[in-house]
């Protein structure tokens, strides 16, 4: 009457449709959210207070550059004539765009450095430079008044890159090792 695989067929169809019925079941309307009317003012807010007491840039010593460099990172930097600035740059950069829904300001312009060693013959490292910016992180939606509730934040982003040496150690005097001839006993 029925095939092996018509029957699997069969049960797989049913399987899916009384699952669907089953999770309709369940499934509540979800009160739409929209921003508060003062947001604006709360970030504006939010950004004055932490200005305030900003820390200054920051430097992160632990960096990956992208995996692969472009061609700018093989050439010396330029002066001469009618140069751009990321021609003259021992650490060039770029700038992309970051976007979240649940932050406000939803779209951070961000930096990020092309190369992993500074151009031309210093044996510097690029290094990115990054910065805590205030933002207004969603968090709830008050069902009362049908508001999405923010919550102050601090998200960390590159500004920009620049030339770096390594580091060094300063070394210690010989007389930390060794000991003095007066402590000598015969």
């Amino acid at each position: 009457m029925f095939s092996i695989r018509q029957l699997c067929i069969l049960i797989i169809l049913l399987t899916g449709t009384s699952a669907k019925k089953h999770r309709s079941v369940h499934v509540r309307p979800h009160r739409s959210c929209s921003d508060p009317p003062n947001l604006k003012e709360q970030l504006a807010e939010w950004m004055r207070e932490s200005m305030e007491g900003a820390s200054p840039d920051q430097v992160e010593d632990d960096w990956n550059p992208p995996v692969e460099e472009p061609p700018i990172c093989e050439r010396s930097p330029k002066a001469e004539g009618e140069t751009t600035v990321m021609q003259r740059a021992l650490c060039p950069w770029s700038t992309r765009v970051n976007f979240d829904d649940t932050r406000e300001p939803k779209i951070l312009s961000e930096s990020f450095c092309l190369c992993r060693r500074s151009r031309g013959a210093s044996g510097a490292f690029c290094l990115p430079i990054t910065q805590e910016v205030p933002v207004l992180r969603r968090a709830s939606c008050d069902p009362t008044s049908g508001h999405w509730q923010y919550i102050k934040s601090k998200e960390t982003i590159t500004i920009g890159c620049h030339s770096v040496l390594p580091r060094t150690q300063r070394a210690t005097p010989l007389s930390k090792h060794y000991r003095l001839s007066q402590d000598l006993v015969l």
